[in-house]
């Protein structure tokens, strides 16, 4: 009987708690950011265990990077770690919660700011993550995402030297002259588009 109504018990504190749901209007990726961390984190991790993260890469960067079209229909996460010397980096592909592959290579500082310029992020996800970002951008006034919801967006996560925090840039994959929001990601502060 004790064991009837702790069973009970269980069952009704499970049926009770509600998952917090995975917040994106990004109708193209199946998981933000901050869910496809852990397993980037990992993979990096088996790379070199001293692996420091640097933030999100955006798909239309490794696209240029690698000279090959990625699936804009559904674009991965790329994540960018680099040894704690600073000479290997390391970059991981995760598409809905998995590691799609891993490259060491570096980046063309043509296409995205070398390692040395950046600050590490920490081995956490202690920020904001994209789907808070889109709900941003979304209350803007003018926002292409009120008229496109479908539209394809790509993102970089990213601390420059001297920044006080990561930054995240949203970027509209089909036009990439120019950002169409830069948001600091710890305080959610709107910061001037360059």
């Amino acid at each position: 009987m004790v064991v009837l109504l702790s069973l009970c018990a269980t069952l009704i504190a499970a049926c009770d708690r509600k998952e917090t749901p995975q917040v994106t209007l990004d109708t193209h990726r199946a998981a933000t950011a901050a869910r496809s961390f852990t397993q980037a984190l990992a993979k990096a991790r088996a790379w070199r265990k001293d692996a420091q993260w640097y933030g999100i890469v955006p798909f239309t960067s490794m696209e240029r990077a690698f000279a090959l079209p990625l699936d804009d229909a559904s674009p991965s996460w790329f994540f960018r770690f680099g040894s704690a010397e600073g000479k290997s980096e390391y970059v991981v592909e995760v598409r809905d919660e998995k590691v799609l592959g891993a490259n060491e290579f570096t980046l063309p500082d043509y296409i995205e700011p070398p390692l040395a310029e950046l600050e590490p992020l920490g081995n956490k996800w202690t920020m904001m993550d994209n789907g808070a970002l889109l709900e941003k951008y979304a209350e803007e006034e003018g926002s292409l995402l009120a008229q496109y919801p479908d539209m394809s967006l790509d993102y970089r996560l990213a601390q420059p030297k001297g920044q006080a925090h990561p930054v995240w840039t949203l970027i509209n994959a089909k036009n990439l002259s120019k950002a169409i929001l830069v948001v600091d990601a710890v305080t959610a502060e709107i910061l001037p588009v360059e």
